[in-house]
């Protein structure tokens, strides 16, 4: 797979706004340039084609009536200039005739490329009054067309000399700031590499991590660090629980496999009767049965705890409750307990597997059933609130200490150990309801009271109907 660097892409990044900004920056000044110096261009124009309408006078030829007298107007050398009469005839001008520029073009100032040369070009209508004073004052008007071309080529010329250094600047900007990025880049990251240095230092035998003063310190590191330490410690405490796990399984089939191994070598010991070989072997066999519970409770531990679970489905909590119940009514009343199972008619839809919700109600009545005492009953209570729908299983047996609750959960947690082989429990069942309710989203917990009874009460989240 293609890597990429966030270092370069960074840079790349940061040089290519830079550049950008330059460039910017460039072509603002080379237009501010040229406006200001063509605006001073445009305004020596004006004043060269003032002084070129003052220059013209009264024509001695009969055929003009205007001239203009060289000694009033002396322009540079390299000016074009030229006046037309109104019906555009050329009066006078500088070097040749003009009227390509001049004429049928529209007044104003405008470019054009003459000899060889780009010029900027005046066109403008004048009225010249002379012989004020032979008239009485009120003079001789002469309208007069003026075109008057100076030289532009030097523009370009000096707007590239005069941007030049800050283009210069610019560049110096961005070659400097791709060193300091460069630099800086590796201080930066240098927190972040010393965080991935300790995450790398992780073992597995200790599953320890200690995230570096550097990475605390640093705003944006902070989070990350805490969080891989959280992952850490939910690391370690997940190992430990699977060690503990392990463990207590070892011993527990190791207990189920001394029992039926003890039973055999007793069996064996001496000769008996056709009768005491088959209560022997009836006790070998429900050894072995228990044994098997316990391997078939692991197994169900381990599929829940697993990513994947059977296919869920729409069920209503309370249709399920009831149809369970009745299935276990038989058992209840083996015990001598009575079982019923009421609460709201409310349809209360949730997605989970059938077989893991049988399991779930199954295990929480069976356990109520199992610590009940004759005569006693036992509820399973289903209740709608909102969004939200909750399972009950209330019995009046002989409750749970106080220390003991936070324990119940526990894998092969026996408030009292010397119940096992009388009641077969090997303390599995509620670790295997609350998987099964957290596997489908909901939370379990546990109420109860020494010699009061206790409450098994698993939260779900129905589901979104669409009313008809």
């Amino acid at each position: 797979m293609k890597t990429h660097s966030l270092v370069r892409r960074a840079t790349v990044t940061v040089l290519g706004i830079e550049l950008l900004c330059a460039v910017g920056f460039a072509s603002f000044a080379v237009w501010h340039e040229r406006e200001t110096r063509l605006h001073a261009l445009d305004a020596t124009l004006g004043g060269r084609s003032d002084s070129l309408v003052g220059a013209v006078q009264d024509a001695e030829d009969p055929a003009d009536n205007v001239k203009v007298d060289p000694d009033e107007f002396s322009p540079p050398s390299i000016d074009e200039y030229a006046v037309y009469n109104p019906d555009g005839r050329l009066v006078a001008t500088s070097h040749g005739d003009l009227s390509a520029v001049a004429l049928g073009v529209r007044e104003g100032i405008h470019n054009f490329r003459f000899g060889g040369h780009t010029y900027r070009v005046l066109q403008k209508s004048a009225m010249r009054i002379i012989d004020r004073y032979e008239t009485g004052g009120v003079g001789l008007r002469r309208p007069v067309t003026i075109v008057y071309a100076v030289r532009s080529d030097h523009v370009w010329h000096e707007v590239m000399e005069a941007v030049s250094f800050y283009v210069f600047l610019s560049l110096a900007s961005v070659v400097m700031t791709a060193l300091l990025l460069i630099v800086l880049a590796k201080r930066l990251l240098q927190p972040l590499n010393e965080l991935a240095s300790a995450a790398s230092s992780i073992e597995p035998v200790q599953l320890q991590f200690a995230a570096p003063i550097s990475a605390l310190s640093t705003t944006e590191l902070r989070p990350l660090a805490d969080a891989l330490a959280e992952f850490v410690a939910r690391l370690r405490r997940a190992f430990e629980t699977e060690q503990r796990f392990i463990s207590d399984a070892a011993h527990e089939l190791k207990t189920a496999v001394a029992v039926a191994r003890s039973s055999i070598q007793v069996l064996g010991m001496k000769t008996r009767s056709a009768e005491e070989y088959r209560e022997g072997l009836e006790r070998i066999l429900e050894d072995n049965q228990r044994t098997e519970d316990l391997v078939a409770s692991m197994l169900t531990l381990a599929r829940f705890n697993e990513a994947g679970t059977d296919a869920r489905e729409e069920i209503d909590l309370g249709e399920e409750t009831s149809r369970i119940a009745k299935y276990l009514l038989p058992f209840a009343e083996s015990r001598g307990v009575s079982l019923r199972s009421a609460g709201d008619s409310s349809h209360a839809p949730i997605r989970m597997s059938r077989q893991d919700f049988e399991t779930l109600v199954s295990n929480l009545v069976m356990n109520a059933v199992e610590h009940s005492a004759p005569g006693s009953e036992v509820r399973a209570e289903v209740r709608v609130e909102g969004s939200s729908a909750t399972l009950e299983v209330h019995d009046s047996g002989e409750g749970i200490a106080a220390e003991n609750l936070p324990h119940v959960f526990e894998r092969f947690f026996r408030e009292d150990p010397s119940r096992s082989r009388e009641t077969g429990g090997a303390g599995l069942g509620l670790s295997i309801c609350r998987s099964i309710v957290e596997s489908a989203g909901g939370t379990i917990d546990i109420q109860s009271e020494k010699g009061k009874g206790t409450i098994a009460t698993a939260h779900f989240d129905l589901l979104n109907r669409q009313k008809a």
